[in-house]
């Protein structure tokens, strides 16, 4: 999907540089402290550097993609990146300081979440969670309005019509990536994580992004 990515890499370059700024706001003296990024990625890394630079970052990731080849590991200095199982980080009890969830939620089995959750409170002593707003009309995953408040089965065979699905011009893949993704509402989101506050990213006054910042 790394063509897909160039697409949108622009269109969301503002909203990341704003989430960076607000994790500098939440940890002003982060250049000092250690991060755990699930699902992550090297680019979210390389376009918020010049916001924050944490002394170190972690990567756990169900795959690797070409992104972390050992040049851009090598390039990047302060991260490394590793594989893990999806569901149980393998670290020990409040070990990670800052946990950072960027996107990765709405991918996640509904069914999963609730188990991702307590995994996550109970490795990290603070963290931060971000998913897209079930709320905004334009899924940002395939840029398409309304797409995901169409019932399933429909907004799965429009999808091929998104700019996604033109761009991969692989149907199976899009319908794959639709099925994929389920957005929550801010109720669900909340729920999954009752001990954080709730931020809500806006975009023309309507509901963008959520995020859960809780800290020690």
């Amino acid at each position: 999907m790394s063509g897909w990515f160039n697409v949108i890499s622009p269109f969301m370059t503002r909203f990341r540089i704003s989430r960076a700024r607000r994790i500098k706001r939440a940890f002003p003296d982060i250049e000092n402290r250690s991060i755990t990024d699930i699902g992550g990625s090297l680019h979210f890394w390389s376009l918020v550097k010049s916001e924050m630079q944490p002394k170190q970052i972690m990567i756990y990731n169900i795959a690797l993609d070409s992104q972390f080849d050992a040049a851009n590991l090598r390039e990047a200095g302060n991260i490394q990146a590793t594989v893990y199982d999806g569901k149980h980080i393998p670290v020990d009890d409040k070990e990670i300081d800052i946990l950072v969830c960027n996107s990765v939620i709405e991918h996640v089995p509904p069914g999963d979440r609730v188990g991702l959750a307590r995994e996550i409170s109970r490795v990290a002593r603070n963290y931060i969670i971000q998913t897209p707003a079930k709320a905004f009309p334009l899924e940002l995953h395939f840029l398409m309005p309304f797409l995901h408040w169409l019932p399933r089965p429909v907004g799965r065979a429009l999808a091929k019509f998104s700019p996604f699905g033109l761009v991969q011009r692989n149907a199976m893949l899009t319908r794959q990536f639709f099925d994929e993704i389920n957005l929550l509402t801010a109720k669900e989101f909340r729920s999954l994580f009752p001990e954080g506050q709730l931020v809500i990213e806006r975009f023309l006054f309507i509901p963008k992004s959520y995020l859960i910042i809780n800290k020690a």
